[in-house]
């Protein structure tokens, strides 16, 4: 009996032990084919074993509707663009009167590429030739998906009200809309897997190429501020982008609610750095994944956790 209870009690120490130094954390994104469905998949299946803790994706109808669930702690990681996690802290746009105050960064992810794709034979070749042909608009359940779509109008000089309009819920219904043939153009990010499947349904697409002028982005900005023009190279896998495309690009973000532990997001930072091939490996549009741009001046609060890892990397100060 003596030599049993010995045994039980080594076995809860070590279940204690356990539960003590591994935990696991919710990463909330979009839907399945999403870019963030797509990024928080490969954290959660790459960076587990350096992290020391387990990770599970939880999918929702939109980034805007994880905002409050982590802010209340009830996920705790997820992926938005710069303009929605600044809006979210700030409580404007989207969340004007709804201060978000326990959102912390963790990290600056990648620059995020976005624009219309079109049918690879569509006679349609830039976003200047949108204008009066079929677009999703509204966006009335993923409303920064809209203000991103109008952004890169703006860019060629066109708004909402230049376009045939067909109203949509999410990005997600957008695409759907476009492969079922209601819309002639479709709003999505470069490398998400949901354009995959579209292009592949429809026999091929192609990514409209924005204008690179100074008045062209500066009309861009001033619907999205933090957004500027990059030009997308070809690359095996990317689908819809065939030839070098200036697409309008942001700042992607990983962010925590603050009532992660310090230590868990510094080890997943570290995690982060040590395997940034393997997450490109794993995603796609992670191959543009660069540490040393991680800790950028963004205007908005790191988690403490994220501010002591990269001060001890001499990125923060």
């Amino acid at each position: 009996m003596i030599k049993i209870s010995k045994l039980a009690s080594v076995l809860a120490a070590a279940m204690f032990s356990s539960v003590a130094w591994s935990a696991q954390y919710a990463i909330g994104t979009s839907g399945q084919g999403t870019a963030t469905y797509g990024i928080g998949s490969a954290m959660a299946s790459v960076l587990a074993k350096d992290a020391g803790d387990s990770f599970v994706v939880q999918p929702h109808g939109g980034t805007g509707k994880i905002v409050p669930l982590v802010n209340t702690g009830k996920v705790d990681y997820s992926l938005a663009n710069i303009l929605e996690v600044t809006n979210a802290v700030k409580g404007r746009g989207p969340f004007k009167g709804k201060v978000n105050e326990n959102l912390r960064v963790v990290a600056v992810v990648y620059p995020f590429e976005v624009g219309f794709f079109v049918k690879s034979d569509s006679d349609i070749k830039s976003v200047n030739d949108l204008k009066g042909k079929k677009v999703s608009t509204e966006y009335s359940g993923q409303k920064i998906i809209g203000i991103l779509a109008k952004a890169v109008l703006a860019n060629a000089g066109l708004s909402f009200d230049d376009v045939d309009g067909v109203p949509v819920t999410n990005i997600v219904g957008n695409a759907n809309d476009f492969a079922a043939g209601k819309t002639d153009a479709a709003f999505f990010a470069v490398g998400a897997g949901k354009v995959d499947q579209v292009a592949a349904s429809v026999g091929g697409i192609r990514f409209l190429p924005v204008n690179e002028d100074d008045a062209a982005e500066k009309r861009m900005q001033k619907v999205v501020p933090p957004s500027y023009v990059t030009v997308t190279k070809p690359r095996k896998g990317l689908t819809g982008v065939d030839v070098d495309t200036p697409l309008m690009s942001y700042d992607y973000l990983l962010y925590a609610g603050k009532h992660v532990p310090d230590s868990a997001v510094e080890a997943l930072l570290t995690a982060m750095v040590k395997n940034r091939q393997a997450l490109g490996e794993a995603y796609g549009p992670l191959t543009k994944f660069d540490p040393a741009n991680m800790a950028k001046n963004i205007g908005l609060p790191y988690h403490p956790g994220a501010e002591k890892f990269y001060k001890a990397q001499g990125l923060l100060k």
